[in-house]
């Protein structure tokens, strides 16, 4: 199957299926030579993305607009992580990175910066499209062609402090769309764009 054929299928409208990810476990926190915990995303069940401005839902991790030949032109999709983080009760800082990202179209220079913020939710499915943030909003750095990292020391100190043990963030651009009728998406993957897997980004937590 084409690759712009493969990715118009990701997408799953509430109305539609009711179908979730695959399960995945998540892998487990580990500790780097100077003693922070490295927390992957779970990569199942509770992540995917959902459009902006409608209820849906699909697998795969990708923010940017027109998705598919039939998404809405100027509407556009974001995407959600977890990260389980029990055994963390302090931080001094939190950055989340990935180094998988592949980008079609020109997301960074169309839609602007890719943004991340704190969210909660039980369940990921298509009502998550308008979940408000829990916490501020925070511009991620592009590194080099395929990495990213965002400074969430903030958001991350926040929901420790009132007990959650369930990082969450989502991850969208400035912009929802351009309504040039083009896809301009970032890509989170190793092998297959539309599998949601664990170690796609990592949260840095350092004592």
């Amino acid at each position: 199957m084409a690759f712009a054929e493969s990715l118009a299928l990701v997408l799953i409208f509430a109305a539609c299926s009711s179908a979730a990810a695959p399960v995945t476990t998540a892998a487990i926190p580990k500790a780097d030579r100077s003693g922070s915990m490295i927390l992957s995303n779970q990569g199942g069940t509770l992540e995917g993305h959902t459009p902006r401005g409608f209820a849906g839902m699909g697998t795969g991790l990708f923010a940017g607009d027109n998705l598919n030949p039939n998404f809405p032109d100027g509407d556009g999709v974001q995407m959600y992580l977890t990260f389980e983080a029990q055994s963390v009760v302090d931080v001094s800082s939190a950055t989340l990175f990935s180094d998988a990202l592949t980008v079609r179209g020109a997301p960074f220079e169309d839609l602007g910066s890719l943004l991340a913020e704190p969210v909660t939710y039980d369940a990921f499915g298509p009502a998550l499209f308008d979940l408000e943030a829990i916490g501020p909003v925070v511009v991620c750095e592009r590194i080099g062609s395929s990495g990213i990292t965002c400074d969430l020391t903030d958001s991350v100190r926040s929901s420790l402090d009132t007990g959650e043990t369930r990082l969450q963030f989502r991850l969208r651009f400035d912009r929802a769309g351009d309504g040039d009728g083009r896809a301009d998406l970032a890509m989170f993957f190793f092998t297959d764009s539309n599998t949601n897997e664990p170690g796609l980004f990592t949260l840095t937590l350092t004592g």
